[in-house]
């Protein structure tokens, strides 16, 4: 094909797991550096798609790809997008095993998807029967929350929310049923009964690549995401229409320190195998690459969910920006005039024209929220800052 002058562009979709330091790493795109060194006679144009790639990823991707800096266009939109409202619900009470669920956290989400029901129905002065349903998503983290929770969610709700679970332990035949009915106008009714007032898939991070639907309204993390990537991306199915949706990320000191203690723990093993004793970081000069990848891998992720840390627990910074700053957008677009004083009376405006909890109630109210959660361990205790330092410059003798 490409002899012959068939060959017109090559498009590499989700190129940020191309990058070692990227949220997904798949070791077999690296292999497509081989497009570049051996389609070269005519060159063949390539173009890299990602939604989620920080300044290292970028870099990385050119480099990595043989694209030429001085050739190469670079088209971005801002990595918050400006119609959707993020926010951050602390919790008091939470479940002491990460596999139950709590009720006091199943009542306030179906407390709030009612009051997103009441305003709707006052706004366009009409009835459950006669709107069609709203769609969100629920992510969880196991897939036996997945399937308590939709079923949770169904009997709570008298009927006003049909619920179904979604993860890669489903039958190919149960996936594909939930998938027709996620992209059609209206879910198929269970019954012969009226049309619910929600259809919500209770996930897995198996659903999502792929399975689109523009009319989305809201994304529900039920406990932290584990990548500020995973973070941005999955709450970014919400809105793809353009119109009004929301971000909301349950969290609680229990499940953060849960999965700093897991990562950082991987990381350890990590330095083990690949050479490095100790935190001063001494190095084997016979660790194998393999194993140093893994460490940069492991490494990524510990610090990709501090980010997700930072992000759920700042209450002195618009959400929006908090999310450009992560990904190094260079133009941070203001919706609204920034202002320094967010408390003070006749403010009328904010960075993101009030599309997040911290432009909508402020710092005073945010900290008073998040004082609410039980203290548990300083997050600071999971972070070692010579980790990533001593990683990257076991990763450049390599090469």
């Amino acid at each position: 094909m490409h002899s012959q002058g068939e060959l017109i562009r090559i498009a590499i979709d989700e190129a940020h797991c191309i990058s070692e330091w990227g949220h997904d790493f798949r070791p077999a795109y690296k292999q497509l550096s081989w497009f570049r060194r051996h389609l070269n006679q005519p060159p063949v144009p390539i173009s890299a798609f990602t939604a989620t790639a920080t300044p290292r990823v970028r870099a990385d991707i050119i480099n990595i790809l043989g694209l030429e800096p001085a050739r190469l266009k670079l088209f971005n939109t801002p990595s918050a997008r400006p119609n959707i409202h993020y926010e951050i619900r602390y919790l008091e009470n939470f479940a002491e095993d990460p596999l139950e669920i709590e009720n006091f956290q199943l009542n306030d989400l179906h407390s709030w998807l009612k009051s997103i029901q009441t305003r709707r129905e006052a706004r366009l002065d009409a009835k459950d029967a006669a709107l069609p349903p709203i769609f969100g998503i629920v992510y969880v983290p196991y897939r036996i929350i997945a399937e308590q929770l939709a079923t949770a969610l169904t009997k709570v709700s008298d009927g006003s929310i049909r619920a179904v679970a979604y993860h890669a332990g489903l039958s190919p035949e149960d996936r594909n049923r939930v998938q027709t009915e996620w992209t059609a106008s209206r879910p198929l009714a269970a019954d012969e009964g009226p049309h619910p007032s929600f259809y919500i898939i209770v996930a897995t991070n198996a659903f999502g690549m792929g399975i689109d639907n523009p009319h989305v309204r809201f994304v529900v993390h039920w406990t932290p995401p584990r990548s500020f990537e995973g973070l941005v991306q999955e709450s970014g199915r919400a809105g793809r229409d353009g119109r009004a949706a929301a971000s909301l990320i349950y969290y609680n000191t229990q499940e953060r320190d849960r999965v700093l203690d897991r990562l950082y723990k991987d990381v350890q093993n990590a330095k083990i195998r690949a050479g490095i004793k100790g935190d001063k970081g001494n190095e084997n000069q016979d660790s194998s690459t393999k194993a140093v990848h893994n460490l940069q891998s492991h490494s990524a992720r510990l610090q990709s969910f501090k980010q997700v840390v930072r992000y759920c627990e700042t209450v002195t910074q618009c959400r929006h920006e908090l999310i450009k700053d992560f990904f190094g957008d260079q133009e941070l677009e203001m919706m609204g005039s920034q202002v320094a004083g967010r408390n003070v009376k006749g403010v009328t405006s904010s960075p993101c024209d009030f599309a997040c909890d911290f432009c909508k109630y402020g710092t005073v109210e945010l900290a008073k929220r998040k004082a609410s959660m039980p203290p548990q361990s300083d997050p600071s205790a999971f972070m070692d800052c010579s980790l990533v330092q001593n990683t990257q410059r076991m990763f450049s003798d390599l090469h």
